[in-house]
């Protein structure tokens, strides 16, 4: 198997004199990519993100390593820098880099969806598109954000119409999108 790691196990016990040591051997299924991604994650596990928290990452063959980082009060330009030299501190020590890869530390942005609850609290007054599970899709603003469930409101059909509420939980929903409204200004 290609990119999987081999072990080579001893038996020591088993040796008598004049015998041969007896090999075993082990492969890991840990690609060099999972085991960058474990290394990558454990930073944040470990909590040395701060407040910080891990919503995706990608790591090419290239050596090329993308890490979408999200916080409940935002992220700034400089929370970036900061992710990126603990990371840094880390990956320059790995063998299987040799000091060799592009780093990149930035917020999810709006290409994103949303993958977290923690996340929505924050987009309050924003506009979203939501893919339920069972196939339809719902899209409107984010009015609140409960512990299981987020409050939609919907435009309705008629300019002069009342707008509809819509509660949808978390594990009915397949993707949450925030759109970018132009020329409209977050609603509170």
């Amino acid at each position: 198997l290609q990119n999987s790691h081999i072990y080579r196990i001893f038996a020591p016990r088993i040796m008598t004199e004049g015998t041969k040591v007896p090999s075993f051997y082990c492969m890991s299924q840990t690609t060099p990519s999972q085991h960058l991604e474990s290394i990558i994650r454990a930073l944040f596990e470990e909590g040395r993100a701060g407040d910080y928290y891990l919503v995706d990452l990608e790591v090419r063959p290239t050596h090329q390593i993308s890490v979408f980082i999200d916080g409940d009060k935002g992220v700034s330009l400089e929370d970036c820098t900061r992710i990126s030299r603990a990371l840094e501190a880390v990956l320059d020590l790995e063998p299987t880099l040799e000091g060799i890869y592009e780093l990149e530390v930035s917020s999810p942005g709006v290409s994103r969806p949303l993958k977290f609850p923690r996340q929505y609290p924050k987009h309050v007054g924003r506009t979203l598109k939501i893919d339920l599970i069972s196939g339809g899709t719902v899209e409107g603003l984010l009015k609140e954000v409960g512990p299981e469930q987020v409050m939609i409101e919907i435009k309705p059909l008629e300019k002069k119409g009342v707008p509809d509420e819509k509660l949808i939980r978390f594990d009915e929903m397949k993707q949450a999108m925030v759109t970018v409204q132009f020329g409209q200004k977050k609603k509170k």
